[in-house]
């Protein structure tokens, strides 16, 4: 059964979450050596980021007199040494993700391509090539992002933001308590603005397959669009089409924007509140300066791992409609099925053929019969 993706995409419940990735998982399956040692060197990065603060603080603590230069000496070798394994683990996962990423998204096409090529003709007569080629172009080149930068950037994100705030718990827990209140006023945009723009990400995509689909059909048939003086008309719809899909893409942009800068302000607003009442604790001496430079590091990690993360959303939600779209061709059935076990026609060929009072419709008109009643026989 054949489906008309264009006309479904406007009538079809929207995805709200992103199960639609986890279609492409058994994709990522084949290699987990590799993403074992990407985990490895993303948690060692992030590792190497979280000492940082103590080092600082330590440092602050300990002061900066002639009495403490080799103490002071030491704390900076440790921290070159805690640097140098920080930027072995991030070069080490970037390699490995974007890897990963690639060769994912090659396992893809590769997979869409096969099983396009069993689809029966009546899929081809329902859908247009052009369509078919940006699933298999534009879409999983937005699954190559989400399954390499994107997922790497969410990942160490989450990681970095988990760590900050457990060391924020053990450094302060007043502080932390108080910064506990602000996660609401953070998470609410996200959880809420995000569904826009995951709307306005499926709507961009679709907009661009059919500008796509479009100079396909017309460049495919440029010896009748240029006979019949169509040069201007043809012109004039392929620049309507792409000028849709730049306002769809637009207000996705304009969308993500709104989304980044209410989770920057609130996070960062945050911080800011938490620095004066931080200071205060300084000067009525409940805790070292040292221990707030510490808390306010690891605070500004969380802050912007969190800002970071609400970027990174966007782009995978971009992915998972671009992963739903995917799904939709891989899932689409033949009308003939292949046999499991064909048997081979005799050699030389005999016997013969009948049809008797066949009728054929083409699936685009299915209200005329291209044949009626037609009967025939075929023999040697």
């Amino acid at each position: 059964m054949t489906h008309n993706y264009e006309a479904e995409a406007h009538r079809r419940p929207k995805s709200r979450n992103l199960r639609p990735l986890m279609r492409l998982t058994p994709f990522l399956g084949r290699y987990k050596p590799r993403i074992v040692m990407a985990l490895v060197a993303l948690l060692a990065a992030a590792g190497a980021t979280l000492a940082i603060p103590l080092a600082v603080r330590r440092v602050i603590d300990s002061g900066f007199s002639a009495a403490n230069v080799m103490l002071v000496n030491q704390y900076f070798f440790a921290m070159l040494a805690v640097v140098l394994v920080l930027a072995l683990g991030s070069a080490l996962r970037f390699y490995l993700v974007m890897w990963l990423g690639e060769r994912v998204v090659a396992d893809v096409r590769d997979a869409m391509f096969a099983h396009v090529l069993t689809l029966s003709p009546g899929f081809f007569e329902t859908q247009r090539t052009g369509e078919v080629v940006s699933r298999l172009t534009a879409d999983t080149t937005q699954i190559k992002a989400a399954f390499s930068s994107t997922t790497s950037i969410a990942l160490r994100n989450l990681v970095m933001l988990t760590g900050a705030v457990v060391m924020m718990v053990l450094t302060s827990p007043k502080l932390a308590g108080l910064s506990l209140l602000a996660i609401p006023i953070v998470v609410l945009p996200l959880v809420v603005y995000g569904r826009r723009v995951r709307l306005l990400s499926r709507k961009a995509q679709d907009t661009l397959a059919a500008s796509a689909a479009y100079a396909q059909e017309r460049l495919a048939a440029i010896a009748t669009v240029q006979s019949n003086v169509q040069e201007e008309a043809a012109r004039k719809d392929f620049s309507s089409s792409t000028t849709i899909a730049f306002e769809a893409a637009a207000q996705r942009t304009f969308a993500r924007a709104v989304l980044t800068f209410a989770i920057i302000f609130a996070a960062l607003g945050a911080i800011v509140g938490l620095l004066w009442y931080g200071a205060s604790e300084v000067l009525s001496g409940q805790m070292t300066a040292g221990t707030l430079s510490q808390f306010l590091i690891y605070a500004i990690l969380a802050a912007s791992s969190l800002g970071q993360l609400s970027e990174v959303w966007g782009e995978i939600q971009a992915a998972a409609g671009a992963a739903e779209r995917i799904s939709e061709l891989l899932d689409e059935v033949p009308a003939i099925a292949v046999p499991a076990n064909p048997v081979a026609l005799p050699q030389p060929g005999i016997g013969r053929v009948t049809l008797e009072d066949i009728e054929f419709r083409y699936p685009t008109r299915p209200a005329t019969a291209a044949l009626h009643d037609v009967s025939f026989t075929v023999e040697p």
